[in-house]
């Protein structure tokens, strides 16, 4: 099977049962968002009896969300750094290169 054939998987999230389609090379990135989704739900399951399974997905769904941003912050940022860089070392290599003239 090609990386990018797509395979048929279902998820269970929360007791819910979500069905994807996905590439091959993909699957093993699925089962672990799965995963990581269903510990911390397991977790504040646990330990927040009173709330409702809707109120604890709710929360698990903004902490994700919380942490995706952050993570697209430091990219953004990470992007600008390069360019920067990218700059000053085209800045760098033609201040050489016009010395040897």
């Amino acid at each position: 099977m090609k990386n990018t054939d797509l395979v048929k998987m279902i998820l269970n999230i929360g007791g819910e049962h979500i069905p994807l389609t996905v590439p091959f090379d993909r699957q093993d990135a699925m089962r672990d968002a799965e995963k990581a989704v269903s510990q911390l739900y397991a977790k504040w399951r646990s330990e927040r009896p009173t709330r409702s399974d809707k109120e604890i997905m709710a929360m698990v769904a903004h902490q994700f969300a919380y942490l995706y941003q952050g993570l697209l912050a430091k990219y953004e940022h990470a992007i600008d750094m390069a360019a920067y860089c990218e700059h000053r070392l085209s800045e760098i290599i033609e201040n050489e290169n016009s010395k040897d003239f």
